[in-house]
């Protein structure tokens, strides 16, 4: 047995290191957010070695942030506060997409996202060159109550982990309780 399953095992991928640049403004160890293990830090992949830490940084603000807005929408949604039209009313947070999608809505929000999606990459692609001296990952110079502090920043930032973790799983939860039969099968 072990041996069938071994023979099912990809081989390992080999990933070209990027280049390293002098110009790389922010170390790992200078992170707000990160997690010292022993003196070392906590990459067991080696993405730090291999991708630039500022895209992965700015990727990962982004996704946070999405995840605290769709957490919130979600249930929101589901305790009954929708958006003005017959095409929202009645429409469970698990059927919101499909439903969205039939009536033609969701091309809206693609189009909003694209377009937001299009003015950010403008601004962060050029810098996947190593120059991120004048560019600070998640920072979009948008905080009119002068807000902003480190402290601020690193609650922002592991309240982003766990919404991600907190909204794949309410989704999954949602999905696996909407119904049974579509998950399992019978012996």
């Amino acid at each position: 047995m072990v041996a069938a399953t071994s023979a099912f095992n990809a081989a390992p991928l080999a990933l070209r290191p990027m280049q390293q640049h002098a110009a790389v403004s922010m170390a790992v160890e200078d992170m707000i957010g990160k997690y010292s293990v022993k003196g070392t830090i906590y990459d067991p992949l080696g993405l730090s070695k291999t991708y630039d830490v500022n895209w992965l940084r700015e990727a990962e603000l982004k996704h946070g942030r999405v995840c605290m807005l769709a957490f919130l929408g979600w249930v929101s949604n589901d305790a009954g506060l929708k958006f003005p039209g017959e095409a929202f009313q009645g429409v469970s947070s698990l059927s919101a997409h499909d439903a969205m999608v039939k009536s033609g809505h969701m091309w809206g929000l693609l189009s909003f996202v694209g377009l937001c999606e299009l003015i950010h990459m403008s601004v962060v692609v050029p810098k996947l060159d190593g120059d991120w001296e004048d560019w600070q990952p998640g920072n979009y110079g948008l905080d009119p109550l002068g807000l902003d502090t480190p402290s601020r920043r690193e609650a922002e930032l592991k309240n982003g982990r766990l919404a991600m973790l907190a909204f794949s799983g309410l989704v999954t939860q949602a999905a696996l309780g909407a119904d049974p039969t579509s998950c399992y099968t019978s012996f």
